[in-house]
């Protein structure tokens, strides 16, 4: 059996994973890109470079040795338009932390970032769309670039000569795959918000769903900022580029405060400093930038010593955890399954995480150029986290919904009554003390039970018990309770004060006594009852308890009636066995 179910919790979650997967893999493959129109051309060769005091000529754009441009730093790129009958025609490239002007045939046909470099700010990165003018072919085209900040590029971006229609679209077609996981992880992000506070306040006291939820939400916005997409959708570069930086400095302390809160480590208090060291860093560097006073640009380096000390650390914690957790472990249970798989992914996030950094490092001081550095590794753990994530939620909802199942069913075995299946006495009691507002409390007596008991057995008098409860449930639909409270008493609470309403339901359960009386000669159905409401004027705010009383106290006059007519019907009974003993011995 329990080789049986951690097969099926095996299979189910590799299910999972591979339907989402193959799902996103598909929406973000190039099976469904639309074709350019117009050619689209890459302008990687003809280019002369001009760098300080160093002017070369590269056979490709890509393998320029263009070393580490600093604050203030120009870059000259100067090459011929090539000889085209495309129009309108545009060039297109991505620039980082440095102003543009393009000349055509030493005509500025196009600048960005001057002003915004004049105010002393951050010049943000830029996907730069250049429109030729008419006339363009065969003539000198010239990009000149300023650095802004200190080791602010060392390579690159590609180049594109093509309508500024197709240039866009292969754009986001060729980051197809990041923008469908970094829309999964955003959206996903907001459900668990939504969801956080039912979580944290309700019976499961998660408070992991909080981080789970920033995780989700700080991977997916860094996502789609560092592959350009927000920019396709926004003309404020500046906010992208801050909502780019100020995602990535969070995520460390999101990741921190997940494992913390989540409890996937013994090591609480490392992962307490990290969440506090991660947050001030985060406020400090983002106070710093807004105020202007230090570009939060400038801490991209301390941030990746951070983030690798930290990721070393905490993988290493959790796999200390894991192995003894495994040691103490007797059975398998699809909770601890789930909760090992989401570690799994967690530390694939990680160490996906801090492949991207040291590549995007190797590539800024010692290669090609950051600028040419993708996330492709962190883009994949973090989907492959979130899908962790996504089921060990659905393992964990599960088992919620079984624990609630055999709740309730202990809570019927305790708060109900075996014969009548109506709430019993300490079920009762309870209602009442947790009862507020307007209501009506009605208290009914069973006549006739122990008369029934005592001449037709208890067999009769259980089946008086159980038709009468079946009556009251018929007759009081909209009762917030209908319970018995010992013996032949009984209780209605109904959630309102209607006068007109509690005398039609009365009425109802007259006319079934009568009904069911009539169809029976043996048991007979009498009741008598008296109801008190919460408004009462005789009583000054009272609970539930006192109305009860008052409602008891009111049933009796209506029981002394039926009382003299159960002696009326004892009497007659009495003649008709007189009556039966006499004829018997005639007959025989």
């Amino acid at each position: 059996m329990k080789n049986y179910a951690k097969m099926q919790a095996a299979i189910l979650g590799i299910l999972a994973i591979v339907i989402m997967a193959s799902s996103i893999l598909f929406l973000g493959s190039a099976k469904l890109n639309t074709p350019p129109k117009k050619d689209i051309v890459q302008l990687d060769s003809g280019w002369t470079i001009s760098h300080g005091k160093k002017t070369y000529t590269v056979d490709s754009l890509q393998d320029a040795n263009l070393g580490m441009v600093n604050n203030k730093e120009i870059v000259i790129l100067e090459s011929t338009l090539p000889n085209s009958e495309i129009y309108p025609a545009s060039i297109q490239f991505r620039s980082i932390l440095a102003t543009v002007d393009v000349y055509v045939d030493n005509d500025l046909i196009y600048t960005y970032g001057h002003l915004i470099a004049d105010d002393k700010k951050m010049v943000p990165k830029m996907q730069n769309f250049i429109s030729l003018p008419t006339g363009y072919s065969g003539k000198k085209l010239k990009i000149v670039m300023v650095s802004c900040e200190d080791e602010a590029f060392s390579g690159f971006s590609n180049i594109y000569f093509g309508t500024f229609s197709d240039i866009s679209t292969y754009l986001l077609q060729k980051n197809r795959l990041s923008l469908i996981i970094g829309a999964f992880l955003c959206i996903f992000g907001f459900i668990l918000l939504i969801l956080a506070p039912i979580l944290t306040f309700s019976d499961f006291h998660d408070y992991s769903i909080i981080f789970s939820a920033l995780t989700s939400l700080s991977m997916g916005i860094y996502i789609l900022c560092y592959n350009d997409i927000f920019w396709f959708f926004t003309d404020h570069a500046s906010i992208a580029n801050f909502l780019e930086y100020f995602s990535l400095f969070s995520i460390p302390a999101v990741n921190a405060g997940f494992v913390m809160s989540s409890k996937q480590t013994k090591h609480l208090l490392l992962c307490k400093i990290f969440l506090i060291v991660d947050v001030g860093f985060m406020i400090v560097t983002s106070a710093f930038h807004v105020l202007n006073i230090i570009h939060i640009c400038r801490f991209i380096l301390c941030l990746h010593i951070l983030a690798i000390v930290e990721g070393l650390s905490i993988i290493g914690s959790i796999v200390i955890t894991i192995i003894s957790r495994a040691k103490s472990r007797k059975e398998f249970d699809t909770r601890i399954y789930s909760t090992d798989l989401l570690i799994v992914g967690f530390i694939l996030l990680l160490g996906c995480s801090m492949i991207d950094i040291i590549k995007f490092n190797v590539l800024k001081y010692l290669k090609m150029g950051e600028v040419n550095a993708t996330i492709s590794f962190m883009t994949i753990g973090s989907f492959f986290f979130m899908l962790c994530l996504l089921i060990n939620y659905f393992y964990h909802c599960i088992e919620y919904i079984n624990e609630s199942t055999v709740q309730s069913q202990l809570e019927g075995l305790a708060y109900t009554d075996s014969l009548t299946r109506l709430s019993n006495r300490a079920k009762c009691e309870l209602s009442l003390a947790n009862t507020k507002g307007r209501y009506t409390i009605i208290s009914i007596d069973l006549d006739y039970l122990k008369y029934t008991n005592d001449n037709y057995g208890h067999s009769a008098g259980d089946t008086l018990l159980s038709g009468f409860a079946t009556m009251l449930k018929s007759s009081f639909i909209d009762a917030s309770l209908v319970g018995r409270m010992g013996g032949d008493e009984f209780i209605v609470v109904l959630p309102y004060i209607d006068a007109s309403r509690r005398d039609t339901d009365l009425a109802i359960l007259s006319e079934l006594m009568n009904y069911r009386n009539g169809k029976n000669s043996t048991i007979h159905y009498s009741a008598s009852w008296g109801y008190a409401e919460s408004l009462d004027p005789s009583l000054n705010n009272p609970s539930a308890q006192l109305v009860y009383l008052l409602a008891d106290k009111r049933m009796y006059s209506m029981k002394k009636k039926h009382h003299n007519e159960s002696l009326g019907r004892l009497y007659s009974d009495l003649m008709k066995s007189q009556v039966s003993k006499e004829v018997s011995p005639s007959n025989a």
